[in-house]
């Protein structure tokens, strides 16, 4: 076996680009291609070694310039330590290599969500998802930060989700980007998802003209609240109203207009019974 890894092998790797050397207060955050692949030449005991420990980052210098830099990596091979005497180059693909360095800004970006959340039947989102801190501060290249305007998490999964959950995840990394923080909070309201009929809600007539009084028939109507069940337990009737602006009743053509109705935030309206409601206007001599 010895003799054997003394022996010359051919093997190829994949690498991702990394560049180094930037000027103070620069970076690069687009790279073309962003990956390269190499060919070697070196002892059947050498390419064990790189097999066992894989190195995943292909270095090239930016050489302390800035702006458009065009680089050959078969010129950055003295940058990559991994490089040992012994390990030959036998072709590097693609053969030239394309990224701007421009200055690092900074900027306050939305964090966005990447959940896959399913829930045990009968239950939702009681609420939005909560996130804390709902934006970070992003430095990163000026170009590329000046057209972004959020970042998204890792992608979480949760399945069959059926109570309340604080979960913290990291932050998706960019090429090029540093962050204030490389996680946020999430708070899931997770909650038995009930409906909840309420009667006897009185519908008022807005801005009628003081020679006029408006009939509704009925005045009263019954609404439907769907919801987290610890929202509805605790909903206050009197945050429930419906009304008529007046001018809707001028412009009706259907003989019958359409109440609109303001509910607790956090609840969904499933129905209004009766939909429409028939009207009598009366003018005063």
């Amino acid at each position: 076996m010895s003799i054997t890894l003394s022996d010359q092998y051919f093997a190829s790797y994949n690498f991702n680009i990394k560049v180094i050397n930037f000027p103070n207060g620069y970076t690069s955050g687009d790279i073309n291609p962003q990956n390269l692949s190499v060919k070697l030449k070196a002892k059947g005991w050498q390419l064990i070694t790189l097999n066992l420990a894989p190195q995943s980052d292909y270095y090239v210098s930016a050489k302390n310039d800035s702006g458009r830099i065009v680089v050959d990596p078969f010129n950055d091979i003295p940058e990559n330590s991994w490089v040992v005497p012994g390990i030959a180059f036998v072709d590097i693909t693609p053969h030239s290599l394309v990224f701007n360095v421009e200055r690092i800004i900074s900027k306050k970006l939305k964090v966005e969500v990447d959940l896959d959340l399913s829930f045990k039947n009968g239950y939702g989102l009681a609420t939005p998802v909560f996130i804390y801190p709902d934006s970070v501060l992003v430095y990163g290249p000026k170009s590329v930060i000046n057209n972004t305007s959020s970042i998204k998490t890792k992608l979480i999964e949760i399945k069959n989700a059926d109570q309340y959950e604080v979960v913290v995840t990291e932050l998706e990394k960019i090429l090029g980007f540093e962050t204030n923080r490389s996680s946020v909070q999430l708070k899931l309201d997770v909650q038995r998802i009930v409906e909840k009929t309420i009667d006897n809600i009185k519908v008022v007539v807005n801005d009628i003209p003081k020679d006029r009084d408006v009939v509704l028939i009925p005045n009263n109507i019954i609404c439907s609240l769907r919801g987290g069940i610890n929202i509805l337990g605790k909903i206050d009737f009197s945050d429930i109203t419906a009304s008529i602006d007046y001018k809707d009743i001028i412009l009706d053509t259907l003989e019958s207009v359409l109440p609109k109705v303001t509910i607790p935030k956090h609840t969904q309206l499933v129905f209004t019974k009766p939909e429409r409601l028939k009207y009598i206007i009366k003018k005063f001599e």
